[in-house]
């Protein structure tokens, strides 16, 4: 259970990073910030998050299978 936990806890870590650069992207991209600049924000960094997990996952997977 605790790995479990540990596990999740960096997961949750990479898709708060993601969620930053979503905010510091947009911060950037637009002069003015609206619902819609923000709801971009949280699916861009939602998008970004995401793909760090599957990054880490993927790399996971090759090597238990290498083994």
């Amino acid at each position: 259970m605790k790995r479990y936990l540990k596990k999740r806890y960096k997961t949750y870590l990479r898709v708060a990073f993601g969620l930053l650069i979503g905010f510091i992207v947009v911060t950037f991209l637009f002069d003015k910030q609206d619902y819609k600049s923000a709801i971009f924000a949280v699916l861009f960094g939602l998008i970004v998050g995401e793909l760090f997990v599957f990054s880490k996952g993927s790399k996971d997977q090759k090597k238990e299978k290498n083994y």
